[in-house]
């Protein structure tokens, strides 16, 4: 999404809250963009970046200058000679090797990593809050199906009571059609406790739980294009999952150059001014010291970044076979679900829609009984939420396999 797009859409999602945080008519194009600029795993990301930032920029820092004061041959009793001796200069570490420069290249690519997995995250969340709207969505709608059964059977106990009134059924009709009504406002109530919980989730996908979400605008038939599972393998590498893999690894081979720069030890430079009593005399003094690399020569840190650097290819292979099973898992559910949903919408809802009005015709006309009716009703009823289910999987899938096209 372009940065100017991104902020009408935070603008418009914004001006859809209220002070009491409360959304309404709440879209998935708003929801995705309250979350990238509110969650706190987003927020956590970018704060890590900056410490990055700071280590970067510590690292290529050279070494402060020493100030050195001293005093020598200070006598203990006033009857000793006059031998003391005094020095001020200063001394400075001189990194050699390269080690500063090699320091802060780590300290940047470690920032990389830190970026490359903010992207990691961004998409992360953009999925999750895809798929807790679709499932938002779903019961929204479950919810209007299952209104819709209710005022069906409450329509059914009117047209029994009226037949039984006139002689044409039975009060055990008329009981069987309440049982219906009654067992339709339970699975109301059921569907309207399932939507308020999908809510309650779309709201903490949103990072932020305090958000009440009153209500969403969207379809969950929509029309999707499924590119093929050869299209899709061909940007595999592209993914930030694979990014941040390949920035992990460049990052610890720096982390292995810089183990070998600090193998070679670091000079000390000292510009002193000595200052001698005895014989009233100004002196100038430089020293130079230079660690022995005996005992301590790195080894164990070179050991350590080196391993460092196998493990991050290994899991940079990791990586590249859970995105190809990820993918061709997303593609095959996705194909399915279209499949299913094609196929209810097309062959299945239009056929359930004339068998009931046929079967609830021929009932009001005496022409067959209750128990023939009901499972009618019953099928209608349950084609109805299989369909909608099935767009909820179709939307899910998609929330998984849209990035990959991009």
């Amino acid at each position: 999404m372009k940065p100017l797009c991104l902020f009408l859409v935070v603008a418009t999602a914004a001006h859809a809250v209220s002070p009491t945080n409360r959304l309404e008519n709440l879209t998935l194009e708003q929801a995705i963009a309250l979350a990238e600029g509110q969650h706190p795993g987003l927020a956590e990301a970018r704060a890590l970046i900056d410490a990055a930032d700071g280590r970067a920029r510590q690292a290529g820092a050279f070494p402060n200058p020493e100030a050195i004061v001293g005093a020598q041959q200070i006598p203990f009793s006033g009857n000793a000679p006059n031998e003391k001796e005094y020095v001020a200069g200063v001394g400075q570490t001189i990194p050699l090797g390269g080690r500063l420069g090699k320091a802060r290249q780590a300290e940047l690519l470690d920032r990389e990593v830190r970026a490359r997995g903010l992207e990691v995250k961004r998409r992360d969340i953009r999925k999750r809050v895809h798929s807790a709207f679709a499932t938002a969505l779903y019961q929204e709608k479950a919810c209007q199906a299952q209104t819709e059964i209710q005022r069906n059977a409450e329509k059914a106990v009117v047209t029994t009571q009226a037949r039984v009134e006139a002689g044409d059924a039975l009060r055990e009709d008329a009981a069987r059609v309440e049982m219906e009504l009654a067992r339709a406002k339970i699975e109301l109530k059921r569907a309207e406790s399932l939507r308020e919980q999908a809510l309650v989730t779309l709201a903490s996908a949103m990072g932020d739980a305090t958000l009440s979400v009153k209500s969403l605008v969207g379809t969950l038939d929509a029309t999707f294009e499924i590119p093929t599972l050869e299209t899709l393998a061909a940007n595999v590498s592209a993914q930030p999952e694979s990014a941040l893999a390949d920035a992990d690894i460049r990052a610890r081979n720096a982390r292995v150059d810089a183990a070998k720069a600090e193998r070679i030890p670091d000079v000390k430079v000292e510009l002193l001014y000595h200052r001698l009593e005895s014989s009233q005399q100004n002196t100038f003094d430089v020293g130079l010291s230079i660690p022995l690399p005996l005992f301590n020569r790195n080894q164990g840190k070179l050991r350590e970044a080196r391993a460092e650097v196998a493990a991050a290819e290994a899991r940079s292979r990791m990586t590249q076979n859970e995105l190809t099973t990820r993918l061709r898992e997303s593609h095959l559910q996705l194909t399915a679900a279209l499949a299913n949903s094609r196929t209810l919408k097309a062959e299945i809802l239009s056929r359930a829609e004339t068998v009931l009005k046929g079967a609830e015709a021929r009932y009001a006309a005496g022409d067959i009984s209750l128990a023939d009716v009901l499972p009618v009703r019953r099928d209608w009823a349950a084609v109805q939420l299989s369909y909608l289910e099935s767009l909820r999987d179709v939307m899910q899938a998609w929330a998984e396999l849209r990035h990959w096209s991009r």
